[in-house]
Protein backbone atom coordinates (compact mmCIF):
# COMPACT_ATOMS: atom_id res chain seq x y z
CA UNK A 1 0.00 0.00 0.00
CA UNK A 2 2.90 2.17 -0.02
CA UNK A 3 4.27 2.42 3.91
CA UNK A 4 7.83 1.86 2.82
CA UNK A 5 7.58 4.98 0.42
CA UNK A 6 5.50 6.44 2.58
CA UNK A 7 8.18 5.83 5.40
CA UNK A 8 11.16 7.38 2.61
CA UNK A 9 9.13 10.19 2.46
CA UNK A 10 9.15 11.21 5.97
CA UNK A 11 12.57 10.55 6.49
CA UNK A 12 13.27 12.79 3.03
CA UNK A 13 11.44 15.41 3.54
CA UNK A 14 12.27 15.81 7.76
CA UNK A 15 15.74 15.87 6.58
CA UNK A 16 16.58 12.97 8.46
CA UNK A 17 18.68 10.99 5.93
CA UNK A 18 22.58 11.42 5.30
CA UNK A 19 23.82 13.43 2.47
CA UNK A 20 25.13 10.22 0.61
CA UNK A 21 22.09 8.53 0.87
CA UNK A 22 20.53 12.03 -0.30
CA UNK A 23 22.37 12.67 -2.87
CA UNK A 24 21.70 9.11 -4.39
CA UNK A 25 17.59 10.21 -4.66
CA UNK A 26 18.39 12.52 -7.74
CA UNK A 27 15.88 11.84 -10.60
CA UNK A 28 12.13 12.06 -11.04
CA UNK A 29 11.29 8.86 -10.40
CA UNK A 30 12.62 8.76 -7.08
CA UNK A 31 12.84 4.61 -5.28
CA UNK A 32 11.76 5.81 -1.75
CA UNK A 33 11.49 2.46 -0.05
CA UNK A 34 14.70 1.50 -0.58
CA UNK A 35 15.26 3.63 1.97
CA UNK A 36 13.61 1.69 4.28
CA UNK A 37 13.82 -1.90 2.84
CA UNK A 38 16.91 -3.06 3.54
CA UNK A 39 17.17 -6.74 3.12
CA UNK A 40 17.89 -8.33 -0.22
CA UNK A 41 14.86 -9.84 -0.35
CA UNK A 42 12.94 -7.14 0.33
CA UNK A 43 13.84 -5.28 -2.73
CA UNK A 44 13.19 -8.35 -4.58
CA UNK A 45 9.72 -8.92 -3.63
CA UNK A 46 8.78 -5.55 -2.86
CA UNK A 47 7.81 -5.94 0.49
CA UNK A 48 8.97 -5.41 4.02
CA UNK A 49 10.01 -8.53 5.72
CA UNK A 50 11.67 -7.72 9.43
CA UNK A 51 11.26 -4.96 12.04
CA UNK A 52 13.81 -1.71 11.18
CA UNK A 53 14.53 1.13 13.47
CA UNK A 54 14.06 4.30 11.98
CA UNK A 55 15.12 7.44 13.88
CA UNK A 56 14.71 10.93 12.71
CA UNK A 57 13.73 14.12 15.02
CA UNK A 58 11.83 17.45 14.60
CA UNK A 59 12.14 20.76 15.81
CA UNK A 60 9.32 20.03 18.24
CA UNK A 61 9.68 15.89 18.95
CA UNK A 62 12.19 12.87 18.91
CA UNK A 63 11.04 9.81 17.07
CA UNK A 64 11.29 6.14 16.46
CA UNK A 65 9.44 4.43 13.77
CA UNK A 66 9.45 1.04 14.66
CA UNK A 67 8.51 -0.41 10.47
CA UNK A 68 7.01 -3.30 10.50
CA UNK A 69 5.68 -6.02 7.42
CA UNK A 70 2.27 -5.46 6.64
CA UNK A 71 1.75 -9.16 5.64
CA UNK A 72 -0.06 -11.77 7.05
CA UNK A 73 2.81 -14.17 7.23
CA UNK A 74 4.42 -11.50 8.82
CA UNK A 75 2.11 -10.65 11.88
CA UNK A 76 4.02 -11.70 14.95
CA UNK A 77 6.57 -8.99 13.34
CA UNK A 78 3.96 -6.41 13.86
CA UNK A 79 3.28 -7.44 17.45
CA UNK A 80 7.01 -7.37 18.35
CA UNK A 81 6.51 -3.44 16.63
CA UNK A 82 3.63 -2.56 18.12
CA UNK A 83 4.23 -3.69 21.94
CA UNK A 84 6.87 -0.86 22.24
CA UNK A 85 5.26 1.89 20.34
CA UNK A 86 2.65 4.94 21.35
CA UNK A 87 1.11 5.35 17.80
CA UNK A 88 0.44 3.02 14.94
CA UNK A 89 0.02 4.82 11.50
CA UNK A 90 -2.09 2.54 9.16
CA UNK A 91 -1.51 2.82 5.66
CA UNK A 92 -4.11 2.42 3.18
CA UNK A 93 -4.21 2.64 -0.80
CA UNK A 94 -7.42 4.39 -1.40
CA UNK A 95 -7.04 3.09 -5.15
CA UNK A 96 -7.20 -0.48 -4.29
CA UNK A 97 -10.16 -0.07 -1.84
CA UNK A 98 -13.06 -1.41 -3.72
CA UNK A 99 -16.93 0.24 -2.33
CA UNK A 100 -15.32 0.86 1.38
CA UNK A 101 -14.43 -2.66 1.82
CA UNK A 102 -10.88 -2.86 3.69
CA UNK A 103 -8.87 -5.87 3.21
CA UNK A 104 -8.38 -8.38 5.45
CA UNK A 105 -4.77 -7.62 6.56
CA UNK A 106 -5.91 -3.58 7.54
CA UNK A 107 -8.86 -4.85 9.92
CA UNK A 108 -5.88 -6.92 11.77
CA UNK A 109 -3.63 -4.68 11.82
CA UNK A 110 -6.35 -2.55 13.30
CA UNK A 111 -6.70 -5.53 15.84
CA UNK A 112 -3.39 -5.66 16.67
CA UNK A 113 -3.37 -1.72 17.79
CA UNK A 114 -6.69 -2.36 19.60
CA UNK A 115 -4.91 -4.88 21.44
CA UNK A 116 -1.60 -2.59 22.23
CA UNK A 117 -3.98 -0.08 23.36
CA UNK A 118 -2.22 2.41 20.62
CA UNK A 119 -3.90 5.59 19.09
CA UNK A 120 -4.20 5.36 15.90
CA UNK A 121 -3.83 7.70 12.48
CA UNK A 122 -4.63 6.02 9.27
CA UNK A 123 -2.90 7.36 6.07
CA UNK A 124 -5.14 7.02 3.18
CA UNK A 125 -2.31 7.13 0.48
CA UNK A 126 -2.06 7.20 -3.39
CA UNK A 127 -4.81 10.11 -3.01
CA UNK A 128 -3.36 11.47 -6.27
CA UNK A 129 -4.41 8.26 -8.48
CA UNK A 130 -8.00 9.15 -7.97
CA UNK A 131 -7.61 12.89 -8.03
CA UNK A 132 -7.89 13.72 -4.79
CA UNK A 133 -11.42 12.44 -4.69
CA UNK A 134 -12.95 13.51 -1.20
CA UNK A 135 -15.78 11.19 -1.79
CA UNK A 136 -13.50 7.93 -1.99
CA UNK A 137 -11.51 9.47 1.17
CA UNK A 138 -14.72 9.84 3.25
CA UNK A 139 -15.02 5.97 1.94
CA UNK A 140 -12.23 4.97 3.61
CA UNK A 141 -12.77 7.01 6.43
CA UNK A 142 -15.96 5.33 6.77
CA UNK A 143 -14.79 1.95 6.51
CA UNK A 144 -11.96 2.17 8.86
CA UNK A 145 -14.90 3.81 11.85
CA UNK A 146 -17.06 0.77 11.17
CA UNK A 147 -14.01 -1.56 12.01
CA UNK A 148 -12.68 0.63 14.98
CA UNK A 149 -16.67 0.51 16.50
CA UNK A 150 -16.42 -3.55 16.49
CA UNK A 151 -12.84 -3.18 18.18
CA UNK A 152 -13.74 -0.18 20.35
CA UNK A 153 -11.42 2.18 19.31
CA UNK A 154 -10.93 5.61 20.51
CA UNK A 155 -8.73 7.73 19.46
CA UNK A 156 -7.91 7.56 15.46
CA UNK A 157 -7.14 10.62 12.85
CA UNK A 158 -7.32 10.41 8.73
CA UNK A 159 -5.30 11.90 7.12
CA UNK A 160 -5.53 12.09 2.65
CA UNK A 161 -1.92 11.84 1.57
CA UNK A 162 0.62 11.32 -1.46
CA UNK A 163 3.38 10.11 -0.08
CA UNK A 164 5.04 8.95 -4.03
CA UNK A 165 4.57 13.02 -4.65
CA UNK A 166 5.35 13.61 -0.87
CA UNK A 167 2.54 15.95 -0.18
CA UNK A 168 0.22 16.16 2.93
CA UNK A 169 3.20 13.98 4.96
CA UNK A 170 6.13 17.05 5.94
CA UNK A 171 4.79 18.99 3.72
CA UNK A 172 1.48 20.55 2.52
CA UNK A 173 -0.45 19.62 -0.61
CA UNK A 174 -2.85 17.96 -2.71
CA UNK A 175 -6.52 19.23 -2.69
CA UNK A 176 -8.54 22.26 -1.35
CA UNK A 177 -11.24 21.00 0.72
CA UNK A 178 -8.62 19.12 3.29
CA UNK A 179 -7.29 21.56 5.59
CA UNK A 180 -6.71 19.44 8.80
CA UNK A 181 -2.88 18.81 9.76
CA UNK A 182 -0.40 16.74 7.98
CA UNK A 183 0.95 13.31 8.85
CA UNK A 184 3.95 15.04 10.48
CA UNK A 185 2.09 17.68 12.54
CA UNK A 186 -0.48 14.81 13.54
CA UNK A 187 2.44 12.52 14.66
CA UNK A 188 3.46 15.73 16.79
CA UNK A 189 0.49 15.98 18.42
CA UNK A 190 -0.22 12.67 19.47
CA UNK A 191 -0.13 12.11 23.45
CA UNK A 192 2.39 9.72 24.53
CA UNK A 193 1.22 6.73 26.65
CA UNK A 194 0.81 7.85 30.28
CA UNK A 195 4.19 8.51 32.46
CA UNK A 196 4.11 5.10 34.30
CA UNK A 197 6.45 7.31 37.36
CA UNK A 198 3.29 7.57 39.18
CA UNK A 199 1.30 4.47 38.63
CA UNK A 200 1.71 1.20 41.40
CA UNK A 201 5.58 0.08 41.85
CA UNK A 202 6.85 -3.03 39.99
CA UNK A 203 10.42 -3.70 40.19
CA UNK A 204 10.98 -7.50 38.75
CA UNK A 205 14.23 -8.83 40.19
CA UNK A 206 16.57 -10.13 37.71
CA UNK A 207 19.97 -10.61 39.23
CA UNK A 208 20.67 -11.07 42.98
CA UNK A 209 24.11 -8.89 44.09
CA UNK A 210 26.33 -9.09 46.77
CA UNK A 211 28.62 -6.18 47.95
CA UNK A 212 30.32 -7.46 51.48
CA UNK A 213 27.53 -8.20 53.69
CA UNK A 214 25.32 -6.14 51.47
CA UNK A 215 22.49 -8.09 49.40
CA UNK A 216 21.35 -6.24 46.09
CA UNK A 217 18.32 -6.89 44.32
CA UNK A 218 18.73 -5.84 40.58
CA UNK A 219 16.42 -4.94 37.51
CA UNK A 220 14.77 -2.47 35.60
CA UNK A 221 11.39 -0.65 37.09
CA UNK A 222 8.65 -1.11 35.07
CA UNK A 223 6.43 1.08 36.82
CA UNK A 224 6.19 3.85 39.56
CA UNK A 225 9.13 4.80 41.75
CA UNK A 226 11.10 4.04 44.77
CA UNK A 227 13.44 6.06 47.30
CA UNK A 228 14.74 4.82 50.78
CA UNK A 229 12.41 4.29 53.58
CA UNK A 230 9.47 3.08 51.30
CA UNK A 231 7.38 0.44 52.27
CA UNK A 232 7.19 -2.40 50.22
CA UNK A 233 5.67 -6.23 49.48
CA UNK A 234 8.40 -8.56 48.17
CA UNK A 235 6.65 -11.53 45.97
CA UNK A 236 5.32 -13.57 45.23
CA UNK A 237 4.69 -14.45 48.44
CA UNK A 238 4.31 -10.40 49.37
CA UNK A 239 6.47 -10.12 52.42
CA UNK A 240 6.60 -6.44 53.71
CA UNK A 241 9.99 -5.27 53.67
CA UNK A 242 11.61 -1.80 53.89
CA UNK A 243 14.13 -0.10 51.32
CA UNK A 244 17.07 0.80 53.02
CA UNK A 245 19.31 1.84 49.87
CA UNK A 246 18.82 2.76 46.33
CA UNK A 247 21.66 1.92 43.65
CA UNK A 248 22.05 3.05 40.01
CA UNK A 249 25.11 2.49 38.39
CA UNK A 250 26.81 1.41 41.95
CA UNK A 251 26.14 5.06 43.06
CA UNK A 252 23.20 5.55 45.70
CA UNK A 253 20.38 7.46 44.74
CA UNK A 254 17.84 9.45 46.49
CA UNK A 255 14.98 8.71 44.23
CA UNK A 256 14.25 6.42 40.83
CA UNK A 257 11.56 6.13 38.74
CA UNK A 258 10.08 3.67 35.86
CA UNK A 259 12.36 2.79 32.98
CA UNK A 260 15.62 3.39 35.65
CA UNK A 261 18.22 0.04 36.04
CA UNK A 262 18.49 0.00 39.67
CA UNK A 263 19.73 -2.37 42.77
CA UNK A 264 17.59 -1.97 46.18
CA UNK A 265 19.05 -3.13 49.10
CA UNK A 266 16.17 -4.41 51.58
CA UNK A 267 16.49 -3.79 55.25
CA UNK A 268 15.24 -7.13 56.39
CA UNK A 269 16.23 -10.71 55.52
CA UNK A 270 13.52 -12.01 52.85
CA UNK A 271 13.61 -14.90 50.40
CA UNK A 272 13.37 -13.22 47.64
CA UNK A 273 15.20 -14.91 43.91
CA UNK A 274 15.63 -14.14 40.67
CA UNK A 275 11.76 -14.12 39.36
CA UNK A 276 10.46 -12.17 42.34
CA UNK A 277 8.72 -8.79 42.64
CA UNK A 278 9.08 -5.71 44.56
CA UNK A 279 6.15 -4.00 44.69
CA UNK A 280 3.95 -1.27 46.52
CA UNK A 281 1.74 -2.81 49.29
CA UNK A 282 -2.00 -2.88 47.12
CA UNK A 283 0.19 -6.26 44.68
CA UNK A 284 -2.02 -8.68 43.70
CA UNK A 285 -0.96 -12.10 42.76
CA UNK A 286 -3.19 -14.68 40.21
CA UNK A 287 -2.93 -18.34 39.28
CA UNK A 288 -5.92 -18.29 36.60
CA UNK A 289 -6.37 -15.04 34.14
CA UNK A 290 -8.52 -14.30 31.31
CA UNK A 291 -5.75 -13.07 28.20
CA UNK A 292 -5.50 -12.16 24.83
CA UNK A 293 -3.37 -13.68 22.72
CA UNK A 294 -1.38 -13.44 19.41
CA UNK A 295 -0.11 -16.75 18.50
CA UNK A 296 2.97 -16.37 16.74
CA UNK A 297 4.15 -20.27 16.41
CA UNK A 298 3.70 -22.34 13.13
CA UNK A 299 3.06 -25.13 15.63
CA UNK A 300 -0.85 -25.08 16.58
CA UNK A 301 -1.69 -25.13 20.52
CA UNK A 302 -3.74 -28.52 21.34
CA UNK A 303 -5.66 -28.77 24.49
CA UNK A 304 -3.68 -30.21 27.48
CA UNK A 305 -0.08 -28.70 25.64
CA UNK A 306 2.07 -27.22 28.26
CA UNK A 307 4.11 -23.70 28.42
CA UNK A 308 6.62 -21.99 29.86
CA UNK A 309 4.90 -18.35 30.80
CA UNK A 310 7.68 -15.27 31.34
CA UNK A 311 6.03 -12.15 33.03
CA UNK A 312 9.02 -9.91 33.23
CA UNK A 313 11.83 -11.83 35.36
CA UNK A 314 9.17 -14.61 36.30
CA UNK A 315 8.83 -18.01 34.61
CA UNK A 316 6.79 -21.15 35.34
CA UNK A 317 4.57 -23.50 33.56
CA UNK A 318 1.46 -22.33 31.98
CA UNK A 319 -2.10 -24.50 30.54
CA UNK A 320 -4.46 -23.00 28.36
CA UNK A 321 -7.43 -24.11 30.17
CA UNK A 322 -9.68 -23.01 26.91
CA UNK A 323 -10.33 -20.73 24.15
CA UNK A 324 -13.42 -18.21 24.70
CA UNK A 325 -13.43 -16.80 21.47
CA UNK A 326 -10.89 -16.26 17.87
CA UNK A 327 -11.37 -12.98 16.05
CA UNK A 328 -12.49 -13.69 12.79
CA UNK A 329 -10.69 -10.51 11.00
CA UNK A 330 -12.65 -11.23 7.54
CA UNK A 331 -15.64 -10.13 9.43
CA UNK A 332 -14.03 -9.33 12.98
CA UNK A 333 -16.90 -11.40 14.77
CA UNK A 334 -16.06 -13.38 17.88
CA UNK A 335 -16.29 -17.37 16.99
CA UNK A 336 -15.57 -20.30 18.71
CA UNK A 337 -12.54 -22.22 18.39
CA UNK A 338 -10.67 -25.52 19.16
CA UNK A 339 -7.40 -24.59 18.68
CA UNK A 340 -5.36 -21.57 18.15
CA UNK A 341 -2.85 -21.28 14.74
CA UNK A 342 -0.22 -19.14 13.46
CA UNK A 343 -1.34 -15.08 13.22
CA UNK A 344 -4.86 -15.67 15.68
CA UNK A 345 -5.89 -13.34 17.62
CA UNK A 346 -7.83 -14.91 20.53
CA UNK A 347 -9.33 -14.64 24.10
CA UNK A 348 -8.29 -17.79 26.50
CA UNK A 349 -8.83 -19.13 29.63
CA UNK A 350 -4.97 -19.35 31.52
CA UNK A 351 -4.01 -21.25 34.13
CA UNK A 352 -0.08 -20.87 35.70
CA UNK A 353 1.12 -23.18 37.94
CA UNK A 354 2.98 -20.57 40.59
CA UNK A 355 1.10 -17.50 41.18
CA UNK A 356 2.02 -14.12 38.13
CA UNK A 357 1.58 -10.47 38.98
CA UNK A 358 -2.63 -9.72 38.92
CA UNK A 359 -2.06 -6.41 36.88
CA UNK A 360 -4.30 -5.64 33.69
CA UNK A 361 -2.25 -4.70 30.88
CA UNK A 362 -4.56 -1.49 30.44
CA UNK A 363 -3.61 -0.08 33.38
CA UNK A 364 0.01 -1.64 33.94
CA UNK A 365 1.44 -2.45 30.38
CA UNK A 366 5.09 -3.80 31.56
CA UNK A 367 3.79 -6.19 33.90
CA UNK A 368 0.87 -6.76 32.88
CA UNK A 369 1.75 -8.64 29.47
CA UNK A 370 3.26 -12.10 29.23
CA UNK A 371 5.35 -14.78 26.62
CA UNK A 372 4.10 -18.37 26.33
CA UNK A 373 6.75 -20.30 24.84
CA UNK A 374 7.48 -23.96 23.77
CA UNK A 375 9.79 -25.52 26.29
CA UNK A 376 11.19 -28.23 24.07
CA UNK A 377 11.72 -25.71 20.82
CA UNK A 378 11.97 -22.57 22.72
CA UNK A 379 10.24 -20.88 19.82
CA UNK A 380 7.83 -18.17 21.38
CA UNK A 381 4.54 -19.42 21.05
CA UNK A 382 2.57 -16.53 21.79
CA UNK A 383 2.16 -12.94 22.92
CA UNK A 384 -0.36 -12.68 25.76
CA UNK A 385 -2.52 -9.13 27.36
CA UNK A 386 -4.12 -9.81 30.74
CA UNK A 387 -7.55 -8.65 30.40
CA UNK A 388 -9.15 -10.44 33.46
CA UNK A 389 -8.49 -11.89 36.77
CA UNK A 390 -10.18 -15.20 37.62
CA UNK A 391 -10.54 -15.39 41.42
Amino acid sequence: DGKSTLIGRLLLDSKALMLDQAAGLDGEEIDLASLTDGLEAERAQGITIDVAYRYFATPRTSFIIADSPGHEQYTRNMVTAASVSDVAVIVIDVARVEKGLLKPQTRRHAAVAALMGLNIIVAVNKMDLVGWSQERFDEVRTAFNDVAGILNIKNIAFVPVSAKRGENIVNRGGPDWYNGPTLIELLEDTPRKTSLAHAPLRLPVQLLLRDGDIRLYAGRIESGAVKPGDKVRVGPGAFAATVAQVRIGGVGVAYAEAGASVALELAEDRDLAQGGVIADNDVRYARRVVADLCWLDENAWTPARRYRLRQGALETQALIENVRFVRDVSNLDNVPAHELKLNDIASVQLAARDPILADLFAELPGTGAFVLFDPDTNQTAAAGMIREIVQ
